[in-house]
């Protein structure tokens, strides 16, 4: 702060807060800045959508909470480096291949999962739920969508970050959540278009309230100003 304090200090002794252009972006910065500060003060007095306009939002919109079919896995990872000789990954996948059948013979997921190697392994493996398209790779999307059973394994998958095992916990269908369990998220949506209308409102009071000058069309730019506009309400 001081390091700051000292640098700006120099820069008015050379002048610099005189120059004209770094003015003009300082009275921009704070038009700016005021009129954020403006319309905050009117969205607050218009306060949050009341519980029957936030449920009417989500009538309309069960489309946007709509939640897709999806699937609560866990991985086993024996890691492998980039560039690593092939012989590196032939043993990671013997490695893999060990602790499916740990999972095959019904020794617990979380248990397995702590001898991996991926960060999952602190919290028994646990992936989270995951819908189509958010599995890092179409070989590991396939085989964890080829799964039925909970508790069930894919084979040894070849990956990026190694040998693969992922095992199904849960599988979810899809469904639409309650407007309780996502409300939230309603009022996430609905904040954009509050505010919005609020500039809009106090946008068309301004216009309505001010006597704009506008210049008269095809004057003389030598004209005085006073000669030169005409007032509109």
């Amino acid at each position: 702060m001081v390091d700051k304090r000292l640098l700006a200090l120099e820069a008015e002794r050379r002048g610099l807060t005189q120059d004209s252009e770094i003015r003009r972006q300082v009275r921009e910065l704070e038009e700016r800045l005021t009129i954020q500060a403006m319309l905050a003060q009117e969205e607050k007095t218009v306060g949050a959508p009341s519980d029957a306009e936030a449920r009417a939002h989500y009538q309309a919109n069960l489309e946007r909470f709509a939640q897709p079919e999806r699937l609560r896995m866990a991985r086993i990872l024996v890691s492998v480096s980039p560039g690593s000789p092939r012989a590196a990954r032939t043993e990671a996948r013997q490695r893999a291949d060990a602790l499916r059948r740990r999972i095959i013979a019904g020794e617990p997921v979380a248990k397995v999962a702590a001898a991996g190697e991926g960060p999952e392994r602190t919290r028994g493996g646990e992936l989270g739920l995951l819908s189509r398209g958010e599995f890092g790779s179409a070989a590991l999307e396939k085989a964890a969508w080829a799964l039925t059973r909970q508790g069930e394994a894919t084979p040894v998958i070849d990956d990026s970050a190694g040998a693969v095992i992922l095992v199904l916990l849960e599988r979810q269908a899809p469904r639409v959540p309650p407007f309780e369990e996502v409300r939230e998220a309603v009022l996430g949506q609905m904040a954009p278009m509050a505010q919005r209308r609020v500039f809009e409102q106090v946008l068309a009071r301004l216009r309505a309230e001010a006597s704009v000058e506008l210049p008269v069309q095809g004057a003389s730019a030598s004209a005085s100003a006073g000669a030169d506009t005409v007032s509109q309400h």
